[in-house]
């Protein structure tokens, strides 16, 4: 019965690695591969083992031929899917080289050695990747205090001039309330209520160091937070006051600002070439930024204050300009 169960196992194992779409096996090859790997076995029960592989849930479909061809079809991931994650990962700054080349490996398991080729496949690498591993240990940290709805204590930290990366505050731990993690902007962020400060607080996990979950409970997260609707509020991740903003637009950029602001934000036509939205915006330096890049082409309506605090900053860097 063992030589059974373990025979079983080899033929699932062959599958799954030297068979798909492209490449399909005979019964004979089968026998050959048990016989090289100390079974034997006859056409019959190469067949039944192969029947019973499909009862319990394998996507073995058979090419009738001469000699019937045998393949695995359907896996957990598609090929494109594998493909689109293989290239995150390589884009990903959160993972160290030597990290994400482990995870490439981990995905080409998933497929057959055939199609694990098409995923080695140039380009798609940031040049910036993490030159340590401490973000992806700073997640599981993360994530352990979050499952129990613990307090977190970290230091976080700045680079100097000379490129080193020291704690802010002198040393002192910052303890908070963590709510999630978001992802953006090729880092990994800490969304989290400080009790010193008002509102969230974001923190990179590649800033944070000496992370860990205490023992103190957590104050419970509002279930009613929206993360996306959140994140969609955010400009470079910079924790600001959030405002309604009133924006007028040239027609060109409404792929722009549905991408930016989502599907749902209300849109008006004002002219033949102009729409204005009404949206949630996290008002700080980089959400005028943002507005400036268009070159004029999107145009902040109201609130009034918020207008003048954009064109204060025009002025500030016009003024710096000058002085240089």
């Amino acid at each position: 019965m063992a030589d059974v169960r373990a025979r079983l196992l080899l033929i699932r194992k062959y599958f799954a690695e030297r068979t798909d779409e492209k490449h399909a096996i005979t019964v004979r090859e089968l026998m050959e591969h048990l016989e090289l790997n100390g079974y034997s076995a006859d056409r019959r029960a190469v067949c039944e083992d192969i029947a019973l592989l499909q009862q319990t849930g394998m996507d073995i479909r058979t090419r009738r031929r001469r000699a019937n061809e045998y393949y695995l079809a359907t896996r957990t991931f598609e090929r494109t899917e594998l493909l689109i994650l293989t290239d995150m990962v390589r884009a990903s700054r959160v993972f160290s080289k030597e990290r994400s080349d482990a995870l490439l490996g981990k995905l080409a398991s998933l497929t057959s050695i055939f199609e694990a080729e098409s995923l080695r496949r140039p380009g798609g690498a940031n040049p910036h990747k993490a030159d340590s591993e401490r973000a992806y240990r700073n997640a599981a940290q993360i994530l352990s205090a979050l499952e129990r709805g613990r307090k977190l204590s970290f230091l976080y930290c700045q680079y100097t001039a000379k490129k080193a990366l020291l704690p802010r505050r002198g040393g002192a731990a910052y303890v908070v309330n963590p709510c999630m993690l978001i992802y953006t902007e090729d880092h990994y962020y800490l969304i989290a209520d400080h009790p010193a400060r008002e509102g969230l607080a974001h923190y990179r996990l590649d800033k944070m160091t000496d992370v860990i979950a205490l023992e103190e409970e957590a104050a419970p997260n509002d279930l009613s937070f929206d993360a996306g609707a959140y994140a969609s509020t955010v400009f470079s991740m910079v924790p600001a006051a959030q405002r309604w903003v009133r924006l007028a637009f040239d027609r060109s950029l409404f792929g722009a600002m549905v991408d930016r602001f989502g599907a749902d934000v209300p849109i008006e036509q004002i002219d033949e070439q102009t729409y204005a939205l009404f949206a949630p915006v996290r008002v700080s330096a980089p959400f005028f930024g943002w507005v400036f890049q268009f070159g004029g082409g999107v145009r902040i309506l109201a609130p009034d204050d918020v207008r003048e605090q954009m064109l204060l900053m025009l002025e500030a860097a016009r003024m710096a300009g000058r002085e240089h």
